[in-house]
């Protein structure tokens, strides 16, 4: 038995994985109502959750867990199933339509069943707001009623081998939801449950994908000028002449480089979000097994002449913050080095003339030290010459004042070996 081996802490989560937010089977005719809300800062994690147990105490139902990921709940006129993702709080009503869907099967929505005083007190900010409508039809080349879509926005495909077709011009509808009309040709609940799931999903994540757009038109605008800045101080480098001017320009630099990494750092994680949505709306899209209808263009074809392009604006702007950064940082080096020569420049002729200094304070120590053996001989043989003319130097052949001029050479070598041997000794 599996009890009895050593298991891996995670073993169950990640087993679980593969089955978390399953698709769930749907009875046609149905009104799909999704919703997605941006966490906002400091907004704690289960507030949707606690959020949602008000709703589920109003009807009777089995709140969720505190801080639920995941939860799904029959209120009666209307289903619900939330999703806690890493970013918003993902929010599906769902209902059988009254009656058979009429001209209109829009008309009917979902969320039209939810109270509308717990849906304004949502935790979080709205930025997915779309209808589904799974409908039955006669014939797969049935076109959407009138009234439904905008016609020159209009996109449709046959959706898994001829089972649907799907409508949508991917516009806000009367009421602010985007809509998107599935129409049943004879599908299993599995699979209208499968297909319901991806084109909500494909809603939600290329409206997240879509959400790094202003973010990067912001960047451009900014990196322009600071792309204009670098420029000029680049062409301004070959002429500076001063330590000083070059010191002004590196500080120039470094502030400028300062400002692109503030602008990397606010836009990284932004930016390899959108990437990671945009897979995930590719994928999606492989899911439905697109064919064409009509001559319009396929969901796939739709999104990728309007998406992909804003996704190439972010990524562009992803590359000029990049590039910007190593060709700030390359001229910062450069122009770090030539102050570093400059430096070193202005240290040896520093050094040259400390050594000037201390051969000129040499020579003139010399010259004292020579007029100090003569000061001190001169003094020394002064008080020498009381003490030796009263001598009797006759008897030697010799006067005071001959005898005097003797010792003058001996007074003065003692007197300068005296001084050299002080001046030497601090040094040891």
């Amino acid at each position: 038995m599996i009890a009895n081996l050593p298991q891996h802490p995670d073993r169950d989560l990640l087993a679980g994985e593969l089955h978390a937010r399953p698709p769930l089977p749907l009875e046609t005719p149905v009104a799909i109502s999704r919703l997605a809300n941006l966490s906002e800062p400091g907004q704690p994690r289960g507030a949707a959750a606690e959020h949602l147990g008000l709703l589920c105490r109003r009807y009777g139902v089995a709140p969720p867990a505190p801080a639920a990921d995941f939860f799904l709940g029959d209120f009666g006129s209307f289903s619900l199933r939330y999703e806690r993702h890493t970013e918003f709080d993902g929010y599906t009503f769902s209902r059988p339509f009254p009656e058979p869907p009429g001209a209109d099967p829009f008309d009917e929505t979902a969320i039209g069943a939810v109270p509308t005083d717990w849906l304004a007190a949502m935790p979080g900010k709205t930025l997915v707001a779309s209808h589904i409508a799974v409908v039955p039809t006669a014939g797969e080349d049935e076109p959407p009623p009138p009234g439904c879509f905008v016609p020159d926005n209009l996109a449709g495909a046959s959706l898994n081998a001829g089972a649907a077709t799907c409508w949508t011009d991917f516009r806000p509808g009367p009421d602010g939801f985007t809509r998107l009309l599935l129409q049943d040709h004879g599908m299993t609940p599995a699979l209208a449950g499968r297909l319901a799931q991806a084109l909500w999903e494909i809603e939600t994540y290329r409206m997240l994908a879509l959400l790094a757009l202003p973010a990067a038109r912001r960047a451009q605008a900014s990196l322009g000028l600071a792309s204009e800045e670098l420029a000029a101080i680049a062409e301004r480098l070959p002429g500076l002449a001063s330590l000083d001017e070059e010191r002004r320009a590196l500080e120039q630099l470094t502030s400028l480089a300062t400002m692109i990494e503030r602008q990397a750092a606010t836009t990284a994680d932004r930016f390899s979000a959108a990437r990671a949505y945009h897979a995930l709306v590719g994928r999606r899209l492989l899911l439905l097994r697109e064919q064409r209808l009509h001559g319009l263009p396929t969901l796939s074809e739709y999104l990728e002449r309007r998406l992909d392009p804003a996704m190439a604006t972010v990524d562009a702007a992803n590359s000029r913050i990049g590039s910007l950064s190593t060709r700030c940082a390359r001229a910062v080096e450069l122009l770090r080095a030539r102050v570093a020569v400059a430096q070193e420049a202005q240290s040896q002729k520093l050094l040259a003339a400390m050594a000037d200094t201390g051969r000129a304070q040499l020579r003139l120590q010399e010259t004292v030290e020579g007029l100090s053996v003569a000061a001190i001989s001169y003094y020394v043989l002064s008080l020498l010459a009381y003490v030796l003319k009263p001598l009797p130097w006759e008897v030697f052949g010799l006067g005071g004042e001959a005898a005097l001029a003797v010792l003058v050479p001996a007074v003065a070598a003692f007197v300068w070996i005296r001084m050299r041997r002080r001046r030497i000794r601090p040094m040891i």
